[in-house]
C-alpha cells in the first residue's frame, strides 16, 4: 500500500473513532443516571402521596361539616318541644292557668303580648320551700326575666327558654318575676308551683314584673 494510500485509511479511522467516542458521550449525557432516576420516583411517590393526603384532608373536613350540620338539626329539632294545640291548651290561653298540662309544656309558636297580672297562690303544704318551674311557652326569642323573694334576687337575670329552670323558693312569701329584656313581642313566660301543681301563663313587660304571694291555708 502506498504512502498516501496508508495516510487515508489513518485519516477515515481516526475520525471514525472520534465520532463513535463523541456519539458514546452524548448517549451518556442524555441518559439519565441511576441516582437521578431514582430520585425523580422518590419525587412522584412524595407528589402522589401529598395529593392522596389532601384529597383525605378534604374528605375528612367535608365529613365534619356534614356531622355538624345533622348535629344541629337534630339539636334543634329535639330541643324545640311540638306546640300542644289540644282543648287543654286553648283553655289555659284563655284562662291563663291550667292544673293539668305538663311543666314545660309549648301552647304558642311565637309570642303574642299578654296582659300580666298577679296572683295568689293559696296551698296546704306544710313544707317550708317548695319549687318553681319557669320556662317560655311560646318562641325562644331572646325574653330575660329574673327571680326575686321578698324583695332580694336570687339569681341574675336569665334567658328564658323551653327547658324549664327551677328554684326553690319559700312556700309562704312573694315571689316576683321581673322582667328585664324584651327580645319582641312583649316577655311572656310560664311558671309552675309544685305546692298545687299549677301552671300559670303570663306576661310582662321590661322593668315589670308579676308577683305570685303565696299563702298557706
Amino acid at each position: 500500500m502506498s504512502s498516501n494510500n496508508q495516510k487515508q485509511f489513518s485519516d477515515r479511522t481516526s475520525r471514525a473513532a472520534n465520532f463513535d467516542a463523541a456519539s458514546s458521550e452524548d448517549v451518556v449525557r442524555q441518559a439519565p443516571a441511576a441516582g437521578d432516576a431514582g430520585q425523580m420516583d422518590h419525587i412522584a411517590e412524595r407528589t402522589r402521596k401529598k395529593t392522596k393526603t389532601k384529597a383525605n384532608k378534604k374528605l375528612i373536613v367535608t365529613g365534619l361539616i356534614f356531622a355538624g350540620l345533622f348535629a344541629v338539626s337534630l339539636y334543634l329539632m329535639t330541643d324545640s318541644p311540638t306546640v300542644n294545640t289540644s282543648e287543654e291548651a286553648v283553655q289555659a290561653l284563655e284562662s291563663g292557668m291550667s292544673t293539668t298540662l305538663p311543666v314545660g309544656v309549648r301552647i304558642q309558636s311565637n309570642d303574642e303580648r299578654l296582659d300580666g297580672q298577679d296572683l295568689t297562690i293559696t296551698h296546704s303544704s306544710r313544707e317550708d320551700e317548695c319549687k318553681i318551674y319557669i320556662w317560655d311557652y311560646a318562641a325562644e326569642d331572646g325574653d330575660y326575666v329574673q327571680v326575686i323573694v321578698d324583695g332580694i334576687a336570687i339569681c341574675d337575670p336569665f334567658m328564658i327558654k323551653h327547658d324549664p329552670v327551677a328554684f326553690t323558693v319559700p312556700a309562704v312569701g312573694e315571689i316576683q318575676v321581673l322582667g328585664t329584656r324584651d327580645g319582641g313581642g312583649g316577655i311572656t313566660y310560664a311558671v309552675h308551683c309544685d305546692v298545687n301543681e299549677t301552671t300559670y301563663f303570663n306576661g310582662t313587660d321590661v322593668g315589670d314584673g308579676n308577683l305570685y304571694t303565696l299563702i298557706r291555708e
